[in-house]
């Protein structure tokens, strides 16, 4: 990568063994503080450091109380992702890094220095019968990355010996002494290797055909907090500035199958993108004829995991198929009540069977009302189930963003939730 490296001999053990961390002497942690020290005195332009860490609460804990004591941001894009597709994302994007240690059952001598690529399939395989960790989270192996995008030059092992570290029949623990190696030149590699390969077309529209973020003319501010939003998360959405009924139309007549419909008030889960491809999917696989897929929506009532709507209301994000839009634009185009929100009107089809719908529990998209006074007086309970905010992380790196605000909306009440139908009132009547 031509960039500056540096090393430090671990001289410290895991003197604090629980989950959080305190400045502690002789504990390996600080070996960790004493090197990013070196780094920040000699690159004081640092400004946050970038962690692997997927599941380990242990690790990210001591990075990121090092990253305090020295200000710096930590950075966690691979946090909590779902490791089966995070595996097959770096095997697609061409990560080639092989095996160095194992220490599991089921993973041996032989599986030593293969690519991720050729233990996909046993990772997988051992994930599904023993509930090992398809990335090696529980310790269970450790990688080398010889090649990837980044990379001007790939890494050649040319010597390298097995040595045994703990002999035990079930898991052997067992890693991959590299005595000699050396770089090759990589000329096929772009001009700018520190820039990632752009995400796949698919990936950028949330395995949609296209993706409408519907936004007010008048409020600039939230159109650029979600644009900035929708960069960080590498997503082509288009600012529209028009309702939901114009979005059908527009559905209807570019004849895209699915449209991804985003409010301009909300946050991402981290990982919403991955979790829209398995709801897709899912769908797909059981031939389901759906009109709506809601993605974000504030119903506690909703069943956990994808299963038919109940109540959910909110039309915060949503992803609306051709047939759904085709329905939606001839019923609202006629039938629209301007004292109603759309939303209530919506959860009215739905009891009637007029919608066919699915909703996902926990939501990955959420309207925060923190950044965004609520315009309604409602309490989004479902607001606390937000787990890893996409947004939180994006101001990370663009803190002029927390002043980019619209005038607050709290003199403004939507008529609608004072005529409340009296099929609302009782929510065991919908199935």
């Amino acid at each position: 990568m031509e960039l500056p490296l540096y090393t430090k001999e671990i001289r410290g053990t895991a003197v604090t063994q629980t989950l959080d961390y305190e400045l502690t002497q002789d504990d390996e942690t600080e070996d960790l503080f004493a090197l990013l020290s070196e780094v920040k005195q000699n690159h004081p332009d640092v400004g946050a450091v970038s962690v692997g860490a997927i599941f380990s609460s242990y690790q990210g804990n001591r990075v990121q109380h090092v990253c305090d004591r020295l200000g710096l941001k930590m950075l966690a894009y691979l946090w909590h992702r779902d490791q089966a597709e995070l595996l097959q994302e770096m095997v697609a994007n061409g990560v080639d890094a092989v095996l160095i240690k194992v220490a599991a059952m089921g993973l041996g001598r032989e599986d030593l220095g293969k690519t991720l690529k050729e233990m996909q399939p046993k990772l997988l395989s051992l994930h599904s019968k023993f509930g090992i960790h398809p990335c090696g989270e529980g310790g269970e192996f450790e990688s080398f990355t010889l090649d990837c995008p980044l990379f001007k030059k790939r890494i050649v092992v040319d010597d390298s010996a097995v040595v045994t570290h703990v002999d035990d029949t079930v898991a052997p623990v067992l890693y991959l002494s590299i005595k000699q190696g050396a770089d090759t030149a990589r000329p096929d590699r772009p001009a700018d290797p520190t820039r990632l390969e752009a995400p796949s077309q698919a990936y950028s529209r949330a395995f949609t055909d296209h993706i409408y973020c519907i936004n007010q003319a008048s409020r600039l501010g939230r159109k650029a907090r979600m644009a900035e939003l929708f960069a960080h998360m590498q997503l082509d959405a288009e600012m529209f500035a028009g309702s939901h009924l114009d979005v059908w139309q527009d559905v209807i007549n570019h004849e895209y199958q699915y449209a991804l419909v985003i409010e301009d008030d909300v946050d991402f889960e981290l990982d919403a993108v991955a979790s829209i491809h398995r709801a897709l999917n899912t769908l797909d696989a059981q031939k389901t004829n759906w009109d709506i897929l809601y993605i974000g929506h504030c119903s506690m009532e909703e069943k956990p995991g994808l299963a038919r709507s109940v109540h959910p209301f909110c039309t915060s994000g949503y992803i609306v198929s051709r047939n759904g839009a085709q329905k939606l634009f001839a019923y609202f185009a006629k039938h629209l009540r301007s004292s109603h929100a759309l939303d209530v009107q919506l959860v009215a089809l739905i009891k009637r069977k007029m919608l066919r719908s699915y909703s996902m529990f926990p939501p990955v998209v959420f309207q925060r009302r923190d950044l965004y006074p609520a315009d309604d007086g409602m309490d989004l309970r479902v607001g606390r189930l937000l787990r890893n905010s996409a947004w939180d992380q994006a101001r990370a790196f663009v803190p002029k963003l927390q002043d980019w605000i619209d005038p607050p909306d709290s003199q403004r009440r939507d008529p609608a939730f004072e005529h409340i139908p009296p099929w609302m009132e009782n929510t065991q009547t919908v199935r």
